[in-house]
């Protein structure tokens, strides 16, 4: 779940990481954990073993939205959705920059988007976006490359 874009869960359900109650330490889920929460809340999570309730993990970022059970499969169709009517290409470059400039240092990361910015404006989906907004149409996306 860590590994995610994106998180919706039961509002029962909980996430925790028991691993340091048996003797073992949640390394591997460790560079997930910290990407997403605060230090001070991760340490929390994996160094007392103890599991949080959905509402507590959403509060913290650990997962975007706790919803009632039988709400699950609606918001998660929304958000599929919308993410589905979003220019494909865009978001492959985008998720692809995001990821890369995460582990660079921000002057670095300025340099980096700066560069993936020029290369997003040149593509058809900017040019269909933009062309669609002049004209006041809906946007036509071209397809998945």
């Amino acid at each position: 779940m860590c590994a995610c874009q994106f998180a919706i869960a039961e509002d029962s359900a909980s996430f925790g990481t028991p691993e340091i109650d048996r003797g073992i330490f949640p390394m591997m889920i460790m560079a997930n954990i910290f990407r997403l929460i605060p230090q001070r809340r991760g340490l929390e999570l994996i160094l007392l073993g103890e599991r949080w309730s959905a509402k507590k993990a959403e509060s913290v970022g650990l997962i975007n939205r706790a919803v009632p059970s039988s709400d699950l499969d609606q918001a998660v169709e929304e958000l599929a959705s919308k993410l589905a009517a979003k220019a494909p290409n865009t978001m492959k470059l985008g998720l692809q920059a995001f990821y890369t400039q995460s582990d660079k240092d921000y002057e670095e990361a300025l340099r980096f988007l700066e560069g993936e910015l020029s290369t997003c404006l040149q593509t058809p989906d900017a040019l269909e976006g933009l062309s669609a907004f002049l004209e006041k149409r809906p946007v036509k996306w071209p397809p998945r490359q």
